[in-house]
């Protein structure tokens, strides 16, 4: 019998640290609210991206359905796809990393959508081009931030792949405007 307890002693007694290891990071990371492998500033970002990501494809939507300019209405749709391709990126890399990111638009990107979309369409290209060069140059500052500075190589590697893009459209944003 003793025989027996024995391994199973030994097996209990060598998961003890590794328990309590994890109990103790997960003491130290509740606020997460997440089993994340990434740290707090990276959970950070990837939640910031994800709004902005939403409201950039929502937003581009709202004015690609409504009467503005042909070139702004084009620049809208090139903007819902490739957010949008970002946001599903983004989403695959959170849930590798056991941070769940919400699919809703949080209180902040939500007023901003909403001031969006009670603009008249008269004046919804130049308000919307407005917002999309104010959107990616926060957009850029934030993904720079995280390609230098991320601790975990995968988000860095999402910011720094997505930098040009970013940086693409807002030089687009800014001649759309320009030209208007």
């Amino acid at each position: 019998m003793t025989k027996r307890l024995l391994p199973l002693t030994l097996a209990l007694a060598m998961a003890l640290p590794i328990t309590l290891s994890t109990a103790a990071f997960a003491e130290d990371h509740a606020d997460m609210s997440t089993t994340s492998t990434v740290s707090k500033d990276d959970v950070k970002f990837l939640n910031r991206a994800n709004q902005c990501g939403l409201v950039e494809v929502k937003s581009a939507e709202l004015a690609a359905k409504r009467n503005i300019s042909p070139l702004a209405a084009e620049f809208a749709k090139k903007i819902a796809s490739e957010h949008g391709s970002m946001n599903a990126e983004l989403t695959a890399l959170a849930s590798k990393k056991g941070v769940h990111l919400p699919t809703t638009l949080d209180e902040d990107a939500q007023k901003k959508y909403d001031k969006l979309a009670k603009v008249e369409d008269g004046k919804l290209a130049k308000e919307y081009l407005e917002y999309e060069v104010k959107a990616h140059k926060a957009a850029i500052s934030d993904f720079k931030e995280s390609a230098d500075d991320s601790k975990d190589l995968d988000v860095k590697a999402f910011a720094g792949k997505y930098l040009p893009h970013l940086q693409a459209h807002l030089d687009e944003a800014k001649r759309i405007a320009d030209a208007m």
